[in-house]
Formats: structure tokens, C-alpha cells, sequence
């Protein structure tokens, strides 16, 4: 009968070839005629019948595919049959057996992986006392090494018949790019295997797919943006403000992006970049939260004045929040420049100016763009039932958004100014407690256990866990022996240490492809006669070292002047070849040859060592080195006793060793010699090494921005202490949870945890403010009346960019995946604590009073100012007007101070030692004795009232203000000219001789 045909691979290269990893549905054993079989028709059925596999396999003499080195081809080799769908239990107890008795020659590594060649070879001796069968074709240890897992037969397994949990098929088809589509081809059924299961693949394109999915998983971004612009639309009941918004986003990533490549000149863009996008989302949609909300208000008030004051109002609002929110995000992404990692550098440059350009436009193209809506875009320059019969869907598209906006406001209210204050302040120990408990605890699992870890694996996840790519690297990659054998066969870390180049980098640092300039170091002199003294006693004292590995053999280049002193010592005339080698000759250690002697020498001793049998010399070898006529560098190089590791400490120990060690010694080298320095394979090591150095120093230096501009913004010590404990216990909570999640510190991670700081301070920052400029009554009515002027809008930005990092969450790519875990843990945390926890401290023990509050210095004490005078300006506001402001929010009495902490307006009168006033706005009610018609006018006056008092009593202040507000609502609709004038003549004199 004839066999089938497994074609030999030279030097059984199988890792080349392109391999899936077989598993049993129900967990069971693979080694049964049925799973068998099932794996052979996956095989036949589904991958070769693949158009492409034709052209891509290799072939067999007879110019046919070769089979697939598979287990069931193995048995039907072993057992006589044609093919591997023809194997009957019997034929799998046979070999089974066979294994059996085989298994203690592998395990005890007697059996080779070429014992069947050997044995009939010079060699045999080898494999001597191998039965046959064991050593046949070599099946059997093939079927050991690279086929079974590595629990398969164990010595100690007290199994009675093979136990097999996962088998790798090895393909005929080599793992490189032309492999795409079969991979795409079989992720298409994977899923609709029956009695098995593939759980890991290889096939050398994870790279290749990563830079696909990198842009087909944009439809994730794509739908963040669309959720996030259904919520804003919501919230501002406006189409085009929403589009005007996302427009602005997408500017500022293009504005950022011509200042990447073209003003700083940056050509490298890693996709990391990307991740951009849904920062920038997530600002851009808290700042046109804050700016439509000061609009909004701004528009509800009475005597609101012209637009260009409305403007400028809103502006003076609505900037500085804007302002903190962007600042401290740039400045956490700046801060992270100071990394060494190229990707890092990059990310945090285009980053941070992209929030920057943001911010900009924020200020200049949405106040614009309101602008535009409330003169021709707006809900009744749509509808105008004047002109118009139908309702059309612009009416709808403005209708329907403004429904959801009332209700919504209405379930906001009742949550923002009464449940939450509520809950609050009856339960603030309990947050405290609860919180800062956790906070603490974040701190052990940070520091503690299980602890932040370095990178473990060179080996880089680009796409999700479950992937078959990454599940085959991280996991299956040490369940067979062959994979083990390549991983853990790692060569000793090599002791080299170089002369004549300086070590220092002077290619772009934010291009990984310039890799820079040799700088020389040109007072370097290898050949005169105290170098030649001390290299000698240098290599002599390496081998002394407990770190030196004694490699067998004579080592011709390693330290190139012992052997070339060697040959110096011999006698100047050869008798037997008649040559002189003057002064190529009766050199001694204590007398080595002269400059010139050694110049010519080397001529003649190096083109020799080239020919020389058995010795490599080229430019890959330690010795010495030439440019333009002169030894520029010099190299020695020996073997460690360290062999190469992924983990940190273990290399460190090494090479703070070796270093120090190669520090004392070069003290006492001559000075045309004293520039040399050690290095090995520590490319792992150095990425290692920058992240565990240069993570904590981004995150001090970002923790210091906040804390300026926590206290800058405040002016008040105690808030900004209180402040820089929530966001503290914020990031340890945070960072607790992506520990605990089993993130290692990697490149993504590190960046994360720097803009993580960035991103925190926002809710306690504006939550810290408002607590500051409310009355000064107990802490508890100032922590109630913070959260109803800013809970909404806090909770809405929180919700939008939490939204954002939702939908990321299917996503293939891994850096998508995980930056939306992190934007929805840093969110959700940031909220909880700066609502409950920093809260929670106000009230309990918040300033009151001015307590360690400080004040800008006054530029009016020492001056003679004119006392500010109230704008006498009447202003006209016509009934289209108004209607164009109830197309906005309905503004409570609650949500007219909501903005105001953050009004310079309010800042100047800061400078007494008193507490600082507040300002009250009068909110008038509309009063109508009939409904207007379109097109009447309906005139608006508030009389100023004075707002200072020079003592605080709480009692006093309120009634004052009870007084103030029913004069004024009393006197909001004088139709009459004079008795408005007179009015407003009388209250200027009262306050005049109130000052």
C-alpha cells in the first residue's frame, strides 16, 4: 500500500512554516480516531480547497502539495493508510502504544531528532540502544517535539493512556505575507467547528494585518463621534451647533496634524496618533457642554444687551473653564516629551497640540458658530407660521431634540438639587471613609502586590487577548517543546566594551529610522606603548571576574592585542623561510612595540588573520577598526556567564555589575584611552528601563502643573490641597484598576497614566471653584448649591466621554481597545470622587470665611479710581427675540449662577479682607397682560443694586437681598421714560452715599 508522503524539510525547519493549534470543544482528549479524523477534514475540506493554497504550497516529488506534518498524517504513515480520514480507533491504539514505549528515550533526551539518519551513519554511537521503531523516519520524536503539548506523556503522569490537550498542524505553506487571505478565509469559520476547536494560529502576518485592522477599526471611532453627536445634539437642541462642533473637532485635528509634518518638520506618525481622535471628542464635547451652557444663560437675562456683549460675556464666563480643562490635558501630554521612547515623544507632541488647536478654535469658532444659529439658523427662522402651512422636517429636527432636552433637564434638576446633595451631605463620612479606603488600597496593589510590572515578553500585543495571533504568542507559546526550546535557548549576554566612539545619540529622536552619526573620539590612541600595557592587563583581568564565561577554544579576535602580542614575541629571523620580520619582533609584555612599529605590524598581522582558516574578521567581529587611514575604534568583546532575560531586575543586577566594574578600571587607563565604555544586548532592557525611569518623572512633573493650576485658579490652599488628595486617590484608584485588569507597564500604558492626571482634575477643579465663589454660608449649603449649579454639566461631559471609550470596546486593535478602558475608568472614577469624596471633604472641614484664601495684589489701591458706574443703556428686546432665547434652555434660578465662579467679573472684589461678595443676579419674571403679538416690543430695565457690605452676617445679607429683589421685580416693565429715569438717578445717589 502505498504511504502517504511527508516531505523532509532541510534541518526540519517547521518553525518557518505557517501552524494552527487544534483543541477539543469540550475539553477532552484530542487523541481518539473521531477528533482525528475531524482535525484531517478542517484540514482537506476548508484549507485546501482554498484558491490560493495551490500557488503557495510546497510540493512533493511528484509535483503534488505536500501533506501537512499533522498528527493524523503521522498515524496514517505509522499505520499504512493513504490518508488520514482512513484512521480507525485501532490504528490510534497502535501508535498510542508505540509512544508510550517511546516516550522515556525523548524526555530523557536520548532520542535526537535525526537518530533514524544517524543510526545508519559514522555517528550511530549516538543513538546507540534505540529500538527501531522509536528512531523510524524520526516520526516519533517528531510527533514528541513539535506536534503534542508538552504535558503529552509526562514521566511523572500517572495516565494510562495518552492524554493530549493541544496539537499544532503544520502546514505546507511558509509563514510569510501571501498567507492574508487564507488567514482571512478560515476566520470566516472558525466559529462553526463542530467536535474541535483552532484557539491559536501563526502564519508571520500579525504585523502585516495589525496595519488593516489599524484602519478598518476607525468604524469604531466613527461610531463613538456618532453617539457623542446624538448626545450633544440632545443637550443643545441644535443641528448645527452639533455640526459646527464635530467640524471644529475635525479642524483641530487637521490644523494639528499641518503643524506635526509641515511648521516641526516630524515625519514619523505612529499609530498610536490615532488615539487622538477620541481625546479630542472628549474635550471638545465638555467644552461646548460649558460654552452652550453660558449662552444659554447669557441669553435668558432680561437687559442682556447687544450680541457683541453677549459675546463678550460668555467669553469671560465661559474661557477660564475651558481654559483649565485644556491646559492641564496639554500639559500632562507635553510633560511625557521627556521619554526617550520615539513612540511616546510623538503621540504626546501631536496630542497636545491638537488639545491646544482645540481650545483655540473653542474660542473663536463655536462662539461664531451660536452666533450664526441664533441669527439664521435657529428653530424660528425654520418655521415661521406666518409664511408657513407645513411643518417640515427642519420643524421636527428642532422639536424633537428640545423634547429631550426639556425632560432631560427636568430629571436633572431633581437629581442635581435634591437627590444627589442629598445623599451627599446626610452620607459625606461614608464617602470619605469609603473612598479614601479604596484610594489607600489602590496604593498596595500598586506598590505592594500584585504591583506594577515592567513588560515581561518582547514579543508586542497589537491586537485583543482572545485574538488567535496573540493567544498562540502569549499563551500557546510555551505548550510545546519546540516553541520552549527557541524561547528559553537563549545565548549568553556578550561583554563588549568599545574605544575611539563616543556614546552619544545624535539622530532625530523623533524619527526611529535616523539612527544618527559615529562621533568620534579623536584624542583615542590604541598604539602607544601605555595602551598596549593596559588593554593587555585589562583582558587579563576580565577573565578573573565572577561575570567572565570561560568559552573552550583559542579566541583569536576577542581581545585582538593578546594574540597579536603573541605573534610579536617571536624571533626576528626565520632560518627555515629566510624572512626578517624586523620590527615585527622580540616584543615582551614589558616592552611592547613603538607607535610606528605597532602601525606596521598591524598592517601585515590583519590581511593575515583574514585568511587565516577557521577565524572570522569582518565587521561584525570584535578587533579594530579603520576609517580614512587611522584606527578610529577599538573593540573587545568575551562571553558573560548571564544569559539573556526578560526580567528587569535580574539584568539590572548585571549590568550595574558589569558597568561600575568597567568604571574602576578605566580610572587607571592612560588618557588617550579613557573614553571607553560597556555595553551588551539591552535593547529590551532600555525600553524597560525608560519606562520604569521616565513614568514616574512625566507623572511628578504633571502632578506639579495641576497643583499650579489647581491653586492659580483658587487662590485658596486648603481647596487645593483637598483638590490634589481627590485627584491623588483618583490616579491610585485608576491605576489599582488596570493592575488589577493585569496591565503591564508598556508604552500605551505609560502614556496613559501621564494624560490620566490631565484628564482628573477637570470635575474637582470646577467643583472647587464654584464651592469658593458661593455665599458664604455653611459648608453644607455651598456644597449643595455647587453641585446644582455644575452637576449637569459635569455628569454630561463625564457621560460623553465615557460613551467614547465604550465604543471602542470592540475593537481588534488593541491600543483602541484599551484606551477606551482606561477613558471609561478614568471618567467614571474622576466623577465619583470629585462628586462624593472631594465634596464630601468640603463638607466637612472646606474653608469658610476667606480661610486661607489669598488674593491677587489690587491695582486700585493706591490709585484714585473713578467708582464703576452701571450701564444706563436701555435695551429693546423685540418678541422674535425672545422667542429665539426659549428655543434654549429653560434656565431655573439655580442654573443662573451656574457659570458664574468662573467670571472674572466677580474676581476684583477680592482685594478686602472681608469675605468676598458674591453677585446676585435679579431674574425677572416675564409679565405679559395679553400674549404678544409678533413684531411688539416689550422693553426691559433693572435697576443696579448694591451688592457690597463691609460686615458679613448671614441674616442681614439675605434679607437685604429679599428687599433688593422685590424693588427690583417691582420696577422690571416701566413704560414710561422719565419715572425709568428717575429711577435710575435715584439709586446711583443712594449708592454713591452708600460708598
Amino acid at each position: 500500500m502505498k504511504r502517504t508522503p511527508l516531505c523532509n524539510l532541510p534541518d526540519k525547519d517547521y518553525r518557518g512554516l505557517a501552524r494552527i493549534v487544534f483543541e477539543s470543544k469540550d475539553g477532552g482528549n484530542l487523541f481518539s480516531a473521531d477528533k482525528i479524523r475531524h482535525m484531517c477534514r478542517v484540514e482537506e475540506e476548508r484549507i485546501h480547497t482554498h484558491p490560493t493554497y495551490p500557488g503557495m504550497c510546497l510540493r512533493a516529488n511528484d509535483d503534488n502539495c505536500c501533506r501537512s506534518w499533522s498528527l493524523g498524517n503521522y498515524i496514517a504513515f505509522l499505520t499504512g493508510h493513504e490518508n488520514c480520514s482512513e484512521i480507525q480507533d485501532e490504528d490510534v491504539s497502535k501508535v498510542g502504544r508505540l509512544l508510550q514505549s517511546c516516550a522515556a528515550f525523548y524526555q530523557n533526551y536520548t532520542l535526537k531528532h535525526n537518530c533514524d539518519t544517524l543510526n545508519r551513519g559514522p555517528e550511530r554511537y549516538i543513538c546507540r540502544n534505540m529500538p527501531k521503531k522509536c528512531m523510524r523516519l524520526n516520526t516519533v520524536y517528531d510527533i514528541f517535539h513539535y506536534i503534542a503539548d508538552v504535558e503529552f506523556l509526562q514521566a511523572n503522569s500517572k495516565v494510562t493512556w495518552p492524554m493530549l490537550r493541544l496539537a499544532v498542524t503544520f502546514l505546507p505553506v511558509y509563514a510569510k505575507e501571501n498567507t492574508v487571505e487564507l488567514y482571512k478565509h478560515m476566520e470566516e469559520w472558525t466559529e462553526s467547528l463542530e467536535e474541535v476547536q483552532i484557539v491559536g494560529v501563526n502564519f508571520g502576518i500579525k504585523y502585516l494585518l495589525f496595519s488593516e485592522y489599524l484602519m478598518s477599526d476607525t468604524i469604531w471611532l466613527i461610531s463613538a463621534g456618532g453617539v457623542i453627536f446624538l448626545v450633544i445634539w440632545m443637550y443643545c437642541a441644535s443641528l448645527f451647533i452639533t455640526i459646527m462642533t464635530f467640524l471644529m473637532m475635525f479642524w483641530s485635528l487637521e490644523l494639528a496634524y499641518f503643524l506635526y509634518m509641515l511648521v516641526f518638520e516630524i515625519k514619523f506618525f505612529p499609530y498610536m496618533n490615532l488615539v487622538t481622535v477620541i481625546i479630542v471628542i472628549a474635550i471638545g464635547a465638555d467644552d461646548v457642554f460649558i460654552y452652550s451652557k453660558v449662552w444659554h444663560l447669557a441669553k435668558s437675562e432680561p437687559n442682556n444687551g447687544t450680541l457683541e456683549k453677549i459675546v463678550s460675556n460668555t467669553l469671560k464666563h465661559a474661557t477660564l473653564s475651558m481654559f483649565v480643562t485644556s491646559f492641564t490635558t496639554a500639559a500632562a501630554l507635553f510633560t511625557t516629551t521627556i521619554s526617550s521612547i520615539t513612540a511616546i515623544k510623538c503621540f504626546s507632541i501631536y496630542a497636545g497640540l491638537t488639545v491646544v488647536c482645540n481650545f483655540v478654535l473653542v474660542v473663536t469658532w463655536l462662539p461664531a458658530s451660536i452666533i450664526i444659529h441664533d441669527k439664521w439658523c435657529n428653530c424660528e427662522a425654520w418655521y415661521n407660521p406666518e409664511f408657513l402651512t407645513n411643518k417640515g422636517i427642519c420643524y421636527y429636527l428642532c422639536l424633537i431634540p428640545y423634547k429631550i432636552h426639556d425632560q432631560f433637564s427636568n430629571w436633572s434638576r431633581t437629581l442635581f438639587e435634591k437627590v444627589i446633595p442629598f445623599i451627599l451631605i446626610k452620607l459625606r463620612i461614608l464617602w470619605i471613609v469609603l473612598l479614601g479606603g479604596i484610594g489607600i488600597g489602590g496604593i498596595v496593589v500598586i506598590f505592594f502586590y500584585p504591583k506594577l510590572k515592567l513588560p515581561s515578553s518582547e514579543k508586542f500585543q497589537v491586537f485583543s487577548s482572545d485574538h488567535l495571533f496573540e493567544h498562540y504568542d502569549f499563551v500557546l507559546n510555551s505548550k510545546f517543546w519546540f516553541e520552549k526550546e527557541h524561547t528559553e535557548h537563549r545565548s549568553l549576554l556578550p561583554l563588549t566594551f568599545m574605544w575611539g566612539v563616543l556614546p552619544a545619540d545624535n539622530g532625530n529622536s523623533l524619527d526611529p529610522f535616523d539612527k544618527g552619526d559615529l562621533k568620534f573620539d579623536y584624542s583615542f590612541d590604541p598604539l602607544t606603548t601605555n595602551a598596549q600595557k593596559w588593554f593587555l592587563n585589562f583582558c587579563k583581568k576580565i577573565r578573573q571576574t565572577d561575570f567572565y564565561f570561560d568559552m573552550p577554544g583559542f579566541q583569536f579576535t576577542n581581545c585582538m592585542f593578546e594574540d597579536f602580542q603573541a605573534l610579536m614575541k617571536r624571533p626576528c629571523m626565520d632560518y627555515m623561510q629566510g624572512i626578517d620580520h624586523s620590527p615585527c619582533c622580540n616584543a615582551t609584555d614589558s616592552q611592547p612595540l613603538s607607535s610606528a612599529s605597532m602601525l606596521q605590524c598591524l598592517t601585515e598581522y590583519i590581511p593575515a588573520l583574514m585568511t587565516t582558516p577557521g577565524v572570522r574578521y569582518n565587521f561584525y567581529t570584535p578587533g579594530l577598526r579603520f576609517y580614512n587611514g587611522r584606527i578610529c575604534a577599538f573593540i573587545i568583546q568575551f562571553l558573560s556567564n548571564e544569559s539573556f532575560s526578560f526580567a528587569y531586575d535580574r539584568i539590572n543586577v548585571f549590568y550595574k555589575k558589569v558597568n561600575n566594574w568597567v568604571i574602576q578600571e578605566i580610572q587607571t587607563a592612560p588618557p588617550e584611552i579613557k573614553n571607553g565604555w560597556f555595553v551588551s544586548d539591552f535593547e529590551f532592557y532600555n525600553l524597560q528601563n525608560s519606562l520604569l525611569k521616565e513614568t514616574p518623572l512625566a507623572f511628578g512633573v504633571s502632578l506639579a502643573v495641576v497643583s499650579v493650576v489647581a491653586f492659580l485658579t483658587t487662590l485658596n490652599l486648603l481647596i487645593s490641597f483637598l483638590a490634589i488628595l481627590s485627584i491623588a486617590f483618583v490616579m491610585f484608584t485608576t491605576v489599582a484598576v488596570l493592575v488589577l485588569l493585569d496591565w503591564d507597564l508598556n508604552i500605551l500604558e505609560s502614556v496613559v497614566i501621564t494624560v490620566a492626571i490631565g484628564m482628573s482634575i477637570d470635575y474637582t477643579l470646577h467643583y472647587g471653584v464654584s464651592y469658593q465663589l458661593c455665599p458664604d454660608f455653611d459648608r453644607k449649603t455651598r456644597v449643595s448649591t455647587s453641585v446644582a449649579r455644575l452637576g449637569n454639566v459635569i455628569s454630561m461631559a463625564a457621560l460623553t466621554t465615557f460613551l467614547a471609550g465604550a465604543m471602542m470596546m470592540p475593537s481588534t486593535v488593541l491600543v483602541y481597545q484599551k484606551f477606551g478602558i482606561f477613558l471609561m475608568l478614568i471618567i467614571s472614577i474622576s466623577w465619583t470622587y470629585s462628586t462624593f469624596f472631594f465634596q464630601g471633604l468640603l463638607c466637612v472641614c472646606g474653608p469658610t470665611k476667606g480661610f486661607t484664601q489669598l488674593h491677587w495684589p489690587s491695582s486700585e489701591c493706591c490709585s484714585n479710581s473713578v467708582p464703576d458706574r452701571r450701564d444706563k443703556t436701555r435695551y429693546s428686546t423685540s418678541e422674535s427675540t425672545m422667542s429665539t432665547s426659549s428655543s434654549y434652555h429653560h434656565t431655573t434660578s439655580s442654573e443662573s449662577h451656574e457659570m458664574e465662579p468662573l467670571t472674572d467679573e466677580y474676581r476684583h472684589r477680592y482685594h478686602s479682607r472681608s469675605r468676598p461678595s458674591y453677585s446676585r443676579t435679579i431674574i425677572s419674571t416675564e409679565y405679559s397682560p395679553e400674549p404678544p403679538r409678533r413684531g411688539s416690543h416689550v422693553r426691559f430695565s433693572i435697576d443696579s443694586v448694591d451688592k457690597s457690605v463691609s460686615v458679613f452676617d448671614p441674616e442681614d445679607e439675605f434679607a437685604h437681598a429679599q428687599r433688593c429683589r422685590s424693588r427690583a421685580e417691582s420696577e422690571v416693565f416701566l413704560e414710561d421714560d422719565e419715572m425709568e429715569s428717575q429711577t435710575n438717578d435715584t439709586n446711583d445717589k443712594q449708592k454713591d452715599s452708600g460708598s
